[in-house]
């Protein structure tokens, strides 16, 4: 006859045993785990395997790798009174698990939401041009305003980007021509350098040329050999007469024309000297006999 007390060990065994086996909780290293005794905090609970009593104690993990979670799209008007939307990210994570897990009901929404606040007041102070030229910038001003918020609640933003902006059709068509217009100006001024430039490289050749003789013949030889290279174009000069010689020549014509014609004025002139001298006597002759008369 079997005994009723080993009857009744068996049933408390399996029990035990089942009541244990549900105790043995396994906490992951990138983990923080606090163990909470008839709704106390009790302690903190290392990675690896520990035991946690069912109905007497609970066990309340946290995750503290960084998070990315995405913000859900903002419309926001900026100072300038140009609407825009804002598609934000969020990167953040549990720096202290007890202030996450006892200051705040649900600490992931509080940020989703303390960021979306942060990002359209900032954006309503600050300008378009700013907006878009200085994303990083505002970005990081979005970031220190909830940091400093959201540090009671056990938590870091390590980085809120700015992903997207979108304007409206009619601004985007204002802002590319605006650009098209900018890039125009930068053209013409580019332009405009590049010609003073080159004026001024052509008058400094030329003075270079001017001073050296044998510099024109050189660059009258380089042309000749450009076109020579064509090979459809007959040039027909004389090698014998050189540039310098040639020039000296005209030069040489140039002087003898000129000395000539000075002194065909001399010549000229002595003529009508002579011519006045000759007329006068003959005047006061014909006076002289006009008296005697």
């Amino acid at each position: 006859m079997v005994d009723p007390s080993t009857i009744l060990a068996i049933p408390a065994a399996l029990i035990a045993v089942t009541y244990f086996l549900r105790s043995i909780r396994q906490v992951n290293q990138w983990e923080v785990a606090l163990r909470f005794t008839l709704g106390k905090l009790s302690g903190r609970v290392e990675p690896g395997l520990c035991l946690v009593f069912p109905v007497l104690q609970s066990l309340i993990r946290v995750d503290t790798r960084i998070r990315n979670r995405d913000l859900p799209q903002q419309q926001v008007i900026t100072q300038d009174n140009v609407t825009a939307a804002i598609d934000a990210v969020i990167y953040y994570k549990v720096v202290d698990a007890e202030k996450a897990v006892l200051n705040v009901e649900n600490f992931e929404a509080a940020v989703w939401e303390r960021a979306r606040v942060v990002l359209r007041d900032v954006a309503g102070e600050t300008r378009l041009d700013e907006l878009l030229t200085h994303r990083e910038q505002i970005a990081a001003k979005v970031r220190a305003a909830v940091e400093q918020f959201v540090a009671q609640w056990g938590l870091h933003i390590e980085l809120i980007a700015l992903k997207d902006i979108q304007l409206p059709a009619q601004m985007q068509e204002v802002i590319a021509r605006k650009a098209i217009a900018e890039r125009d100006r930068q053209y013409v001024i580019i332009k405009s350098q590049a010609d003073l430039e080159s004026a001024r490289n052509f008058a400094e050749a030329a003075r270079v040329l001017a001073e050296v003789p044998g510099a024109m013949e050189l660059r009258r030889l380089e042309a000749l050999q450009n076109l020579s290279a064509q090979g459809t174009t007959k040039i027909i000069f004389d090698l014998a007469k050189p540039y310098s010689d040639v020039h000296t020549a005209a030069g040489i014509a140039a002087a003898v024309a000129s000395g000539e014609s000075r002194n065909v004025r001399v010549a000229k002139g002595s003529s009508r000297d002579a011519e006045d001298s000759a007329s006068e006597p003959a005047g006061h002759a014909a006076a002289s006999n006009r008296s005697g008369k």
